[in-house]
């Protein structure tokens, strides 16, 4: 679902709960002489405006959090339904309806499902798993999680897994994308001698060797597969669905070692993203094989040891804030820079697009592919689309 479409379904949520409150509160109140319900009008108002308050509170950002509630009149009740992701969010809906006076009927359910009890998590166990927005694979591609990667199942829809990766984003990954576990299990794979995939593309074949073999798997960066023995050039190695075969040692490196040796200084920025450069751009994907703009700059920070969020507009509430100016003297090689729409009338405004500040006035960014553009107006890698929506900078990188 796009924000757009998001944006009205809420639009009509609301409407529909204004239109039906008030009869249903009129019906629940009669002859009920131990209440002392507001008047319809007013309760419905209070109620319509609490009931946004708390999708707000709970969920102000539908791609990390579910509130996804409604309710319909039946004689003298108001009937919630819906799902939400947090007890406190049932609890606190269903407080706010029953100030209303009405006769509150809760039929809200909390995830993950009961089908889930004790195995509500998952190990991403494909080389990348394409998270879509519905359930169904014309849907648009919403994010990607890749091999090895822990993810918290909510529900299921066919042969569709509702699943909430490490960033806390939410999506639909095909049920054979995903080795189902317990949090104790997933625990004891985080814990375990993993390798981090360094290649951009890489196989695991059936026995140790490149030449006519067989392969397991695909694996490509930032996966992580884990080691069970040594052979020679090659590792051993299991995936999280109990496969095994052997993975080049020029393909992977210790996955603990990896992260202790982690420096996410500007330098290293750099380089790790002009690695990607004539990359292609893919909306919603974040692998080398093809990444949209934030998918492009989670990587990047990623491979340096630094946790971003999924989109741009989540990214954009990341860090500090680095002030803009006409010459941009207080940007810093490795900061982030977001493109959008400033807001008008005190409304926020919109982030559409990220890149990362080289200096110099040069930015590197995924649009179309990877590459490297200016924020000079007269330079020819000038951007002049994005020049002109530059509205935001923010430092994610240590300060020194």
């Amino acid at each position: 679902m796009s924000p757009f479409q998001h944006s009205v379904r809420n639009h009509m949520k609301h409407r529909w709960i204004a239109l039906l409150l008030a009869p249903v509160i009129a019906n629940a109140l009669v002859g009920c002489a131990s209440r002392k319900p507001l008047d319809a009008p007013t309760a419905s108002t209070s109620f319509t405006a609490e009931l946004r308050a708390l999708e707000n509170r709970f969920a102000p950002d539908y791609h990390l959090a579910v509130y996804d509630v409604s309710f319909k009149s039946q004689g003298n009740e108001i009937i919630l339904s819906g799902e939400v992701d947090r007890e406190e969010a049932r609890r606190e809906t269903v407080r706010a309806a029953e100030r209303t006076g009405a006769k509150v009927n809760d039929r809200i359910r909390v995830l993950p499902d009961a089908e889930f009890a004790g195995t509500n998590y998952g190990i991403i166990c494909l080389s990348v798993a394409n998270g879509r927005e519905e359930t169904d694979h014309q849907a648009e591609l919403g994010t990607q999680m890749v091999m090895g990667e822990v993810v918290r199942v909510l529900k299921r829809s066919g042969r569709w897994l509702f699943v909430q990766s490490h960033d806390q984003y939410l999506s639909w990954l095909e049920s054979g994308s995903v080795k189902p576990c317990t949090r104790e299990e997933a625990d004891a794979w985080e814990r375990s001698p993993l390798l981090l995939i360094t290649a951009n593309d890489g196989v695991i074949t059936e026995s140790p060797s490149d030449t006519d073999v067989h392969p397991i798997s695909d694996v490509v960066k930032p996966g992580r597969v884990k080691r069970i023995g040594e052979t020679g050039d090659w590792f051993k190695v299991q995936l999280p669905d109990g496969r095994t075969g052997y993975l080049s040692k020029n393909f992977a490196t210790d996955y603990a070692s990896w992260r202790k040796a982690c420096q996410p200084t500007p330098e290293n920025i750099e380089r790790t993203a002009q690695q990607f450069l004539g990359r292609p751009y893919l909306w919603g994907a974040n692998t080398p094989r093809g990444m949209d703009c934030s998918g492009f700059t989670k990587l990047t920070f990623f491979l340096n040891g630094i946790e971003l969020n999924r989109n741009a507009s989540q990214q954009a509430r990341q860090g500090v804030e680095v002030p803009l100016d006409r010459d941009y003297s207080k940007l810093k090689k490795g900061d982030l820079l977001f493109f959008g729409f400033e807001g008008r009338e005190g409304r926020r405004g919109r982030v559409s697009h990220v890149g990362i500040y080289l200096g110099d006035k040069l930015f590197i960014q995924s649009s179309q592919r990877v590459r490297i553009s200016s924020l000079d107006p007269d330079s020819p890698i000038a951007d002049p689309a994005h020049l002109r929506n530059l509205i935001a900078a923010r430092r994610v990188l240590p300060q020194n």
